[in-house]
């Protein structure tokens, strides 16, 4: 019977474990989802122009990158270290709208990343903020 617990265990705790080569489609899904903010006022090139500016100015890095294929789906990506999986890294999905403003889902395989979630929107928001600043929300976060 214990070894039939211990196994039972280790499965447990296996399936709790990162997945192997987990994908950036498996990440941007419900499961993972961190929060959302809903019609930003800001459009992709001034998502890419305010996160240069964060970097020069702050010494942060997060990376934008369009959705291959659409036009109107584009990411803001922060990665611990170079190289770093799906697993490690943070997740902003932005949509763009026909008004020019964005929608943004969070997405992170760890938890309690919501502060690096602020910091990745007061980049995107307040480029010259080198901490997190949610003057500018419009959404309050469930916790």
């Amino acid at each position: 019977m214990k070894t039939l617990f211990a196994l039972a265990s280790l499965a447990v705790l296996a399936a709790c474990a990162a997945p192997a080569g987990l994908t950036v489609d498996q990440l941007e899904t419900d499961r993972y989802q961190v929060t959302e903010r809903r019609r930003l006022p800001i459009d992709f090139p001034q998502v890419q122009q305010n996160l240069f500016r964060h970097a020069a100015v702050c010494h942060e890095t997060y990376t934008f990158e369009m959705v291959p294929g659409e036009s109107s789906f584009g990411r803001v990506v922060y990665r611990p270290e170079p190289g770093a999986g799906w697993d490690r890294s943070v997740v902003l999905h932005l949509t763009l709208l026909h008004d020019r403003s964005i929608n943004v889902k969070a997405y992170s395989y760890l938890a309690g990343q919501m502060g690096r979630v602020h910091r990745m929107f007061t980049a995107m928001m307040k480029p010259d903020a080198c901490v997190a600043d949610t003057s500018w929300e419009n959404k309050m976060d469930g916790g």
